[in-house]
């Protein structure tokens, strides 16, 4: 597995891991389960209202996840590996550009 990939799956199974723990909260899940009613009642009750409301939260807290330990990692470098996987940072080089 790649840098990239080894860091992007740990984030994101971090970040939903910890969105689950949070959506069990019975006061969370009960605004969502509100702001579903209020979809339903608006004449969108063909789409999960809730799920679309879930998948926009969980990728916010993926990329929330990643950028928290990656700004630990700056201040502390050997953390890093414990929090995404992996200390190395993938770097890109343009694809078009000046060389």
């Amino acid at each position: 597995m790649t840098t990239q990939s080894t860091r992007t799956f740990v984030a994101a199974l971090i970040g939903v891991a910890l969105l689950r723990l949070v959506a069990a909260i019975p006061v969370i899940a009960d605004v969502l389960a509100y702001i579903d009613g209020i979809f339903a009642q608006a004449g969108y009750a063909g789409i999960s209202t809730l799920k679309l409301v879930e998948v926009a939260i969980t990728a916010a807290a993926i990329l929330l996840y990643q950028k928290a330990a990656q700004w630990i990692g700056d201040r502390w470098p050997k953390i890093e590996v414990y929090l995404l996987g992996s200390a190395a940072r993938p770097h890109y080089e343009p694809r078009y550009g000046d060389r």
